[in-house]
C-alpha cells in the first residue's frame, strides 16, 4: 500500500462520520441554515489563510527546484482557486472584506491552524504535506459523495460549494498532494511512519471539530 493508503487506514471511522455530521448532511440536502453556513464561510475564509501559509513553509524547506515550484503552485491553488469559491460566497452572502479582518478566529479554528503551523515550523517538506492532506483529501470526498445527492449541484446557495469540491480541478490539485507524499514517503522509518499517522489522525479530528463549530456557530468564547 502506498503511504496515503496506510494514512487512510488510521481514520477511514472518522471519515465515514464525516458525511454523517449535520454541517455536511445538511448541506448536501440544501436544508442547512444559512447563518450556519455564513458563519463556515467566515471561519473557513480565515483558515484558508493559514493553510496557504503551511504550503509556503514547504517552499522555505525545500530544497529540490521541482518540489518547490509544486509548493508554489498549491499556495496558488489556495489563494486564486479555492479562496475564489469563497469571494463569490461572500459577495452573494454580503460578507466584506472588513468583516473578515476584523472577526475573531474560532477556538476550534485556531487550535487546528496552530497545529499545522507547528508541524510545519518544525517537521520537513512531508511532514508539511500530510498536515494539509485531511483537509484537502477530506474535502474532496465529501464533494464527490455530496455530488450523487439529487438536486445538490442545483441548488442556489449550496451548489457551487459541492461543485467546487467535486471538480476535475479540485481533485487534480488534491492528486498533486497526495502523489508528493507517495513520493517521499517511500522508505521512511517506522518512526517517521507512526509520527505521520499522529499528525494525520489529529488534524482528522481538528476536521471533525471544525465541521461541529460552524454547524453550532461556536466561537469557544
Amino acid at each position: 500500500m502506498s503511504l496515503t493508503d496506510r494514512l487512510y487506514e488510521e481514520v477511514k471511522d472518522i471519515w465515514e462520520g464525516y458525511l454523517n455530521q449535520p454541517f455536511v448532511k445538511e448541506l448536501g440536502e440544501g436544508t442547512l441554515r444559512e447563518d450556519s453556513f455564513r458563519f463556515y464561510m467566515v471561519q473557513d475564509y480565515r483558515y484558508l489563510l493559514q493553510y496557504a501559509k503551511v504550503f509556503a513553509l514547504g517552499i522555505l524547506k525545500a530544497e529540490d527546484e521541482v518540489l518547490m515550484r509544486r509548493f508554489a503552485c498549491m499556495v496558488h491553488d489556495t489563494l486564486d482557486g479555492e479562496m475564489d469559491v469563497h469571494k463569490i460566497y461572500m459577495k452573494r452572502l454580503g460578507i466584506t472584506n472588513q468583516e473578515i479582518a476584523t472577526t475573531k478566529t474560532a477556538l476550534a479554528n485556531q487550535s487546528y491552524t496552530s497545529y499545522m503551523l507547528d508541524v510545519a515550523y518544525k517537521g520537513d517538506v512531508l511532514d508539511v504535506l500530510v498536515a494539509v492532506l485531511s483537509c484537502a483529501w477530506s474535502y474532496q470526498m465529501i464533494g464527490q459523495n455530496l455530488e450523487k445527492i439529487p438536486g445538490a449541484l442545483e441548488h442556489p446557495l449550496y451548489g457551487e460549494w459541492v461543485a467546487g469540491y467535486a471538480s476535475a480541478e479540485y481533485i487534480r490539485s488534491v492528486d498533486e498532494i497526495m502523489d508528493a507524499v507517495n513520493e517521499l514517503g517511500v522508505d521512511i522509518s517506522v518512526k517517521k511512519e507512526d509520527y505521520l499517522k499522529e499528525v494525520f489522525l489529529n488534524c482528522c479530528r481538528y476536521e471533525k471539530d471544525f465541521w461541529e463549530m460552524a454547524y453550532h456557530m461556536d466561537m469557544g468564547d
